[in-house]
């Protein structure tokens, strides 16, 4: 996937329009909120053959368990992981939460991340692991 030439714009107004959407299952959970920040910046969506397989926690988790995970479900689509100190604006990262680990978007020094209601920022140093956009 490669990022369109607007894409800092393009991030900044997905991240604010989204900053007060709450946590929904199959809608606006972790993975779908990166996977729809990654398709305002390339136009691409790469979460398309998930959306709709899932309305729950239990549907999320089966979904999980089938591609490795939530680090395994982003490296299917973005490749291998690199270390979190290598992440830039736009990347994905990996974090922990009190509902296990999640995947977030680099805005600079913070992370953002899909929290039950709305966006949540934290340090860059939350994250575990990074990939490139």
């Amino acid at each position: 996937m490669k990022r369109l030439t607007d894409w800092p714009t393009r991030l900044a107004d997905f991240i604010e329009a989204r900053r007060a959407r709450a946590f929904s299952w199959g809608d606006s959970d972790c993975c779908l909120f990166v996977c729809d920040g990654i398709e305002a910046m390339t136009g691409t969506d790469p979460g398309e053959r998930w959306r709709g397989l899932y309305q729950s926690e239990k549907g999320a988790r089966r979904v999980l368990r089938d591609n490795g995970g939530v680090a395994g479900l982003a490296s299917l689509i973005l490749g291998s992981p690199r270390p979190p100190a290598l992440a830039g604006r736009g990347d994905v990262v990996l974090i922990d939460t009190p509902g296990g680990e999640a995947l977030a978007l680099c805005v600079g020094a913070n992370i953002v991340a899909q929290g039950v209601a709305g966006l949540e920022f934290h340090p860059i140093s939350a994250a575990k692991a990074a990939w490139k956009i």
